[in-house]
């Protein structure tokens, strides 16, 4: 290659880290304003190119970083540049760039309503948003590993190759994109999700949608420049799927409801026959 292109090629990169380096910092104040991490909470990472990514350092407040402050990391956590430690979830986000080659941006973060879903062992799997179902499917639940662990990454792998956000029990919220605004984004989404199914549940309970409604929601994710995984597992809970698990475990739920609550209820979707009882084999998926 000519040595002008070298040095063009060589601008152009330096440039580009100089912008993730900003945009890093801006989405860092974002997360801090909005309630989404406090203190030395949270961290944020984006790839710089195949075999280096850009990463928050470990105990620094989100909201105060300045370009500086952050790190050159290659796919195995050794520093390249930058005189602090990397964050401690650093293990992490190199899941997500190991596993998945299109990532280019990984947040992680506490919302205080998407992590109370999640200190109460619940995931937000629900049909209730047709924008939630378009851009995310379902956001699933992590089990508990003690966080900058591979224990945490274990119980992550699965399911980091199939969604783009995820609960992670009893600790937080991480999401992944395209680019670290589509990240953030989606951590947005989440909290948003959390917060009106919470809403919901304290006016009866949420309507789900049935499956039809929910395959023709899939079908639109190209007009959005959503894509589409193989297989069925992103997909959320319709009425169908309680109205089946009412019928084969119809009576787990009374128990465990609360008082003062009606114990039966009709859903979106079904017939005025098709009444079911609510929380049905995990009953701690519907409300407290």
């Amino acid at each position: 290659m000519p040595k002008s292109l070298l040095v063009a090629n060589g601008i152009g990169q330096f440039e580009m880290e100089r912008e993730l380096r900003r945009q890093i910092c801006k989405t860092g104040q974002k997360m801090y304003a909005h309630g989404f991490v406090v203190a030395c909470e949270g961290n944020l990472s984006v790839r710089l190119d195949r075999d280096r990514i850009l990463v928050t350092p470990a105990g620094a407040c989100k909201g105060h970083l300045g370009p500086e402050d952050l790190l050159v990391t290659d796919l195995n956590g050794v520093v390249l540049c930058g005189t602090r430690r990397p964050s401690t979830e650093m293990l992490m986000h190199l899941l997500y760039y190991r596993l998945r080659p299109e990532v280019r941006a990984v947040c992680h973060a506490h919302p205080p309503i998407a992590t109370g879903f999640a200190a109460a062992g619940r995931a937000l799997e629900e049909a209730v948003l047709p924008e939630v179902i378009v851009g995310l499917g379902k956001i699933p639940l992590a089990p508990y590993g003690t966080p900058g662990t591979w224990e945490l990454c274990a119980g992550l792998e699965s399911l980091a190759m199939e969604f783009d956000a995820i609960l992670l029990e009893n600790h937080g919220v991480v999401t992944c994109g395209q680019d670290l605004t589509t990240a953030y984004q989606r951590l947005e989404t989440v909290e948003r999700f959390a917060t009106i199914l919470l809403t919901a549940e304290s006016l009866g309970g949420p309507r789900l949608l049935p499956h039809a409604e929910v395959q023709k929601l899939i079908a639109t994710r190209p007009r959005y420049g959503v894509s589409s995984l193989e297989g069925t597992a992103e997909l959320p809970l319709t009425c169908e799927t309680l109205v089946d698990r009412a019928d084969r475990n119809p009576s787990c739920f009374l128990a465990a409801r609360p008082r003062g609550r009606p114990a039966r209820r009709k859903l979106h979707g079904t017939s005025s026959q098709e009444t079911i009882r609510l929380g049905l084999d995990h009953p701690r998926q519907f409300g407290s």
